[in-house]
């Protein structure tokens, strides 16, 4: 895009937004929303020193944020229309049902005793990041915050969960409305409305776009019961995707992503707030599928992209949670095995 970001949209960041250090290093330069394409300017990410946070600098002021977001995905509402796609939603929702012992719908309703019938599908479906302690942990209230258009909240309803969500968007706000959840308009600091109230909080890519991520950690903590579950998740900053594909690495996402911590410094965080934190692997298919089509400047995803990257993670040795491409943590106050 050649159009560039008003200047007088922007604002400096002098320190690092989760460690507050000086010391930084200029990484990325002139990187562009090859993600969505709706956003103008070029963009410089920063690596901090002393955390390893990877954050933008200079970035969008919080009053023109928002027009980075015209065409970001909590707008939609993911449809079923096509039978085959509706058909594929069935199964894997049968198959979780049947290996959690609950009824995420629409499913094929088997009975129990066919459960092994659906067995199959388990190498080629990726347990989603929460869907376990969403099933399983006694329920009360959750909230989502940056619930976007309401698909985690449908989830937690069906499971049994009392639901809030939380969103700053207005479209995706009654996207979530038109399909019946409870969701109030707003940005994070609401949080500070539910002090110790919450049963489980889920925060899902949210971190990373907001400009104080420090302050919405230390909100999603204070709304949490003692006995309460946070489920985080974040882009990792050290993650091996990351330094395979650089600048075109998809978890950048200029100008949206403002600030990814490190995987290592988060965890590290918040075991110092007292919690436990378990951490679930994430899979890099989907991250190292569009980085390919970034690389090339592609607007859509073509089959050469799919066989790539592929041959991209295949060829990687898996060197731990610390370099997994997504931070998914499951944290709780209590023993270390308490909700996981």
């Amino acid at each position: 895009m050649s159009k560039a970001w008003p200047r007088g949209a922007l604002e400096d960041i002098p320190n690092c937004p989760y460690c507050g250090s000086l010391s930084r290093t200029l990484t990325y330069e002139d990187v562009e929303d090859w993600a969505f394409g709706c956003a103008p300017g070029l963009w410089n990410y920063w690596d901090c020193v002393d955390c390893k946070a990877l954050y933008l600098h200079p970035r969008p002021t919080p009053e023109s944020i928002g027009n980075a977001y015209s065409r970001y995905y909590t707008h939609a509402y993911a449809s079923t229309s096509n039978r085959l796609t509706a058909l594929k939603q069935k199964l894997r929702n049968e198959y979780w049902s049947q290996a959690l012992h609950t009824s995420i719908q629409p499913r094929l309703n088997l009975p129990r005793w066919l459960g092994w019938s659906t067995a199959w599908l388990q190498p080629y479906i990726a347990e989603p990041f929460g869907l376990r302690q969403l099933a399983q942990n006694p329920k009360g209230l959750l909230i989502d915050v940056g619930c976007g258009n309401g698909d985690k909240l449908e989830l937690a309803n069906q499971l049994g969960w009392q639901t809030l969500g939380i969103e700053l968007d207005a479209s995706a706000v009654e996207g979530a409305r038109l399909r019946g959840q409870n969701v109030i308009q707003g940005g994070y600091e609401l949080l500070h409305q539910y002090q110790a109230q919450a049963d489980c909080i889920v925060c899902s890519h949210v971190l990373e776009h907001v400009h104080q991520p420090l302050r919405l950690l230390q909100l999603l903590l204070a709304a949490l019961k003692a006995d309460g579950a946070l489920l985080l998740s974040v882009p990792n900053a050290s993650s091996h995707l990351r330094y395979l594909y650089g600048k075109n690495w998809r978890g950048l996402e200029a100008p949206r992503h403002l600030a990814m911590p490190d995987a290592a410094w988060l965890v590290g965080w918040l075991r110092a707030e007292g919690l436990t934190c378990a951490q679930v692997p994430s899979y890099g298919l989907e991250t190292a599928i569009e980085s390919e089509r970034i690389r090339r400047r592609g607007s859509h995803v073509e089959t050469a992209d799919v066989r790539n990257a592929k041959i991209v993670l295949s060829a990687q040795a898996h060197s731990g949670f610390d370099r997994e491409d997504i931070v998914q943590l499951v944290c709780v106050r209590q023993t270390p095995n308490a909700f996981l």
